[in-house]
């Protein structure tokens, strides 16, 4: 499968980045990103963890774009920010049917891009209100980020705390990830929306994240995570009483749900068995 996927290129944007490595990851030169996605590739300066700068540069053919959308080239467009960006617009409509165009919006808002008719949409937040034909989709982490040992435990709860900016001076990746591998548990929340990429950070590092206000979250919203067992982990901290043996198979469980559910290649999966 040929897929356009078109974006601002130039700025970071966790959804869109998320799924253009997972599709990329799974299909390879098949995926041409246009504008092209420079700190997504090995050997560029991408200013952030986790998810930049992880995938190999295939010299993608991105010559002529408006000629291979006239001439239907791609069997699926992808707007990877549909809310802020929708290059060839005109273009691609008066090309494709609607079942072969995708907008995907990250924003943490609720509110829809004016394109409601034209392609499948999916969205990141769903409030329960949400209009009618709106796809939810969610986060991914790249599966090689996640150990697939868990770590000694020095500490009952890690140092960062999102509610708390003076805890953020972790300058290096390996710092950063290192205070979740010595920990039991990772404090994290909603904050500009109910995803975010700390939730999955704490699980790959090997620790359970303690997810502050998650009662609330909307069903359709953070659907693949593992909100039962994540509401178990809350409840076994604050009445820890050392049950190392009760942690490390609710941390097991959790870890398996995020291989199997919550990568960024399970993201793009999804994506496709939805469109295709």
């Amino acid at each position: 499968m040929k897929i356009l996927y078109i974006s601002e290129g130039a700025v970071h944007e966790y959804m869109c980045d998320m799924l253009f490595h997972g599709l990329r990851s799974l299909l390879g030169a098949d995926v041409v990103d246009v504008n092209c996605m420079e700190f997504m590739y090995k050997d560029t300066i991408h200013g952030g963890y986790t998810l930049w700068g992880l995938l190999p540069n295939l010299g993608v053919d991105r010559e002529d774009i408006p000629g291979k959308i006239r001439n239907r080239y791609f069997d699926l467009v992808i707007y990877g920010m549909a809310h802020i960006w929708r290059a060839y617009l005109d273009e691609v409509i008066a090309a494709y049917p609607p079942s072969r165009i995708v907008f995907v919006d990250g924003c943490d808002d609720h509110n829809v891009a004016p394109v409601q008719g034209k392609g499948l949409y999916f969205k990141r937040e769903l409030s329960e209100d949400r209009p009618p034909g709106i796809l939810s989709i969610q986060f991914g982490i790249p599966k090689e980020k996640v150990r697939l040992e868990i770590p000694k435990k020095v500490r009952l709860m890690a140092p960062l705390d999102p509610a708390d900016r003076s805890t953020y001076g972790y300058v290096t990746e390996e710092s950063y990830y290192q205070q979740y591998c010595e920990s039991y548990f990772g404090r994290t929340m909603k904050k500009g929306g109910w995803d975010c990429l700390r939730h999955y950070e704490i699980i790959a590092a090997g620790c359970l994240p303690y997810f502050v206000g998650l009662e609330a979250c909307p069903p359709r919203t953070l659907e693949h995570l593992p909100k039962a067992d994540l509401l178990q982990a809350k409840q076994l901290h604050d009445n820890w009483r050392g049950e190392d043996g009760a942690w490390q198979e609710l941390m097991l469980r959790v870890r398996a749900t995020l291989l199997e559910d919550l990568t960024t290649e399970a993201l793009a999966r999804r994506l496709l068995e939805k469109v295709v």
